[in-house]
């Protein structure tokens, strides 16, 4: 499975849940749980491209 598989995967399941967080809590808190994961997500995947991008080493 590739990155882009991967991404949708986890937004999908992200998207279940906030859909139903909004539909017990209202659209507002859904909004915000869903921007807070995303970013979340997003840096988990830059993280670990740096990660992998620092362990290649010349010596």
């Amino acid at each position: 499975m590739d990155t882009l598989d991967e991404r949708f995967s986890i937004y999908t399941a992200v998207v279940f849940i906030c859909s139903t967080l909004g539909a017990l809590a209202g659209l507002s808190a859904a909004a915000v749980t869903f921007g807070v994961l995303a970013v979340g997500i997003e840096l988990a995947y830059v993280a670990s491209g740096l990660m992998n991008a620092t362990d290649q080493s010349d010596a």
